[in-house]
Protein backbone atom coordinates (compact mmCIF):
# COMPACT_ATOMS: atom_id res chain seq x y z
CA UNK A 1 0.00 0.00 0.00
CA UNK A 2 1.43 3.07 -1.12
CA UNK A 3 1.39 6.42 1.13
CA UNK A 4 0.35 9.83 0.32
CA UNK A 5 2.72 12.18 -1.23
CA UNK A 6 3.95 15.02 1.27
CA UNK A 7 5.97 18.03 0.69
CA UNK A 8 8.51 18.30 3.68
CA UNK A 9 10.78 21.29 3.71
CA UNK A 10 14.69 21.07 3.99
CA UNK A 11 16.68 22.89 6.56
CA UNK A 12 20.49 22.66 6.78
CA UNK A 13 23.74 24.38 8.33
CA UNK A 14 27.09 24.79 6.34
CA UNK A 15 30.10 22.84 7.29
CA UNK A 16 31.81 26.20 9.27
CA UNK A 17 30.42 26.22 12.67
CA UNK A 18 29.40 29.78 12.55
CA UNK A 19 26.83 29.17 9.72
CA UNK A 20 23.24 29.08 10.83
CA UNK A 21 20.39 26.68 10.23
CA UNK A 22 18.65 27.63 7.13
CA UNK A 23 15.99 26.94 4.96
CA UNK A 24 16.91 25.07 1.78
CA UNK A 25 13.85 24.50 0.54
CA UNK A 26 11.34 21.62 -0.03
CA UNK A 27 10.37 18.45 -1.69
CA UNK A 28 7.46 15.48 -2.06
CA UNK A 29 8.08 12.35 -0.73
CA UNK A 30 5.93 9.68 0.38
CA UNK A 31 8.06 8.54 3.82
CA UNK A 32 10.53 10.07 5.20
CA UNK A 33 13.57 7.96 4.67
CA UNK A 34 12.76 8.49 1.32
CA UNK A 35 12.64 12.37 1.90
CA UNK A 36 15.96 12.52 3.42
CA UNK A 37 18.14 10.98 0.68
CA UNK A 38 15.98 13.51 -1.88
CA UNK A 39 17.37 16.49 0.64
CA UNK A 40 21.04 15.02 0.36
CA UNK A 41 20.98 14.50 -3.24
CA UNK A 42 19.25 17.67 -4.03
CA UNK A 43 21.62 19.90 -1.56
CA UNK A 44 24.58 18.07 -2.04
CA UNK A 45 26.57 21.09 -3.45
CA UNK A 46 28.33 21.62 -0.04
CA UNK A 47 29.88 19.78 2.88
CA UNK A 48 26.68 20.33 5.47
CA UNK A 49 27.17 20.14 9.17
CA UNK A 50 23.49 19.16 9.83
CA UNK A 51 20.57 18.78 7.64
CA UNK A 52 16.81 18.18 8.88
CA UNK A 53 14.03 17.43 6.58
CA UNK A 54 10.47 18.34 8.67
CA UNK A 55 6.89 17.14 7.09
CA UNK A 56 5.56 20.53 6.42
CA UNK A 57 2.26 19.25 8.13
CA UNK A 58 4.24 19.36 11.99
CA UNK A 59 5.30 22.90 10.89
CA UNK A 60 3.57 24.67 14.21
CA UNK A 61 3.26 28.91 12.95
CA UNK A 62 4.16 30.80 15.91
CA UNK A 63 4.10 34.40 14.07
CA UNK A 64 1.69 34.43 11.17
CA UNK A 65 2.03 36.98 8.24
CA UNK A 66 -0.54 39.33 7.71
Amino acid sequence: MSRAIETYEVFAARNASDQPLRHMGNLRASEPETAAVYARTMYDEWTWRAMFVVRRSAIITVIATK
